[in-house]
């Protein structure tokens, strides 16, 4: 799959049909593969952290969710690239798996949001099956915990794992549990509050145009107000350097 470098992190090119062929290919092979979804907030983390870029560039697939990684491969002349953002996408991916007879689980998340989800997704897809969803405590996890969790999941027999942790902790999950897990997980972080309820969805128009983060910054801003105010300015930036002036951050 062709793999396009926005700052230090590698991006796929790739449709929305071509991801669910591939989910179901992975599937087949009963072998442990991962997804990140980037956005400029996971962007300027990889940035900042050496060993994150490491992380985020060892996954299988990283595909563009944030309008401006979208536009950012565009105007590398990446005319075929497609913006995949992470809400309709992993309700793209739950609709695939009712219609393939494939097994979704959930990693992460409050238990409130966790089973409203759930709850939700069953309401909608009235064949999927969720044979997996766990909350784990908000504290560090003894390595019994851990074994537990991830013998949990691969019993379970699923397929697909939506990992609800947040950025930077779901890709570092992923990537430390990946030659333990035996499905295809894909990191999702707040989604799982959007289709729970507890979060808004900014409309569509406001995505298009790439003012997703300002809706959510309005929502929240006393916890958002400094990450977007920090991160999207140095992702401007550090990507006018690499199109301008071709710098290789």
């Amino acid at each position: 799959m062709k793999k396009i470098k926005v700052i230090s992190s590698y991006i796929n090119i790739l449709s929305l049909i071509e991801l669910l062929n591939l989910i179901k290919k992975f599937s087949l092979l009963k072998k442990a593969h991962n997804i990140c979804v980037s956005n400029v907030h996971q962007c300027i983390e990889a940035y900042n952290n050496k060993e994150f870029t490491k992380v985020i560039n060892g996954a299988d697939i990283v595909i563009p969710d944030g309008r401006p990684i979208y536009w950012a491969l565009r105007l590398l002349k990446n005319n075929d690239a497609e913006q995949l953002p992470s809400f309709y996408t992993t309700k793209a991916i739950c609709k695939f798996a009712s219609e393939n007879d494939l097994k979704i689980g959930f990693y992460g998340g409050e238990t409130k949001s966790l089973k409203k989800c759930v709850f939700n997704l069953n309401k909608e897809y009235q064949k999927l099956k969720i044979d997996y969803a766990y909350s784990p405590p908000f504290r560090t996890l003894t390595n019994e915990e851990k074994k537990e969790i991830i013998d949990n999941i691969n019993n379970s027999g699923i397929e697909i794992l939506f990992v609800c942790l947040g950025c930077p902790k779901q890709e570092k999950w992923m990537s430390e549990n990946k030659d333990f897990l035996k499905c295809t997980s894909i990191g999702i972080g707040e989604i799982i509050n959007v289709i729970s309820g507890k979060t808004k969805l900014p409309p569509r128009w406001i995505q298009k145009i790439g003012m997703g983060w300002f809706f959510r910054l309005l929502c929240e801003p006393r916890r958002l107000f400094w990450r977007y105010f920090s991160t999207n300015f140095k992702f401007i930036y550090l990507f006018s350097r690499q199109f301008f002036f071709h710098i290789d951050p």
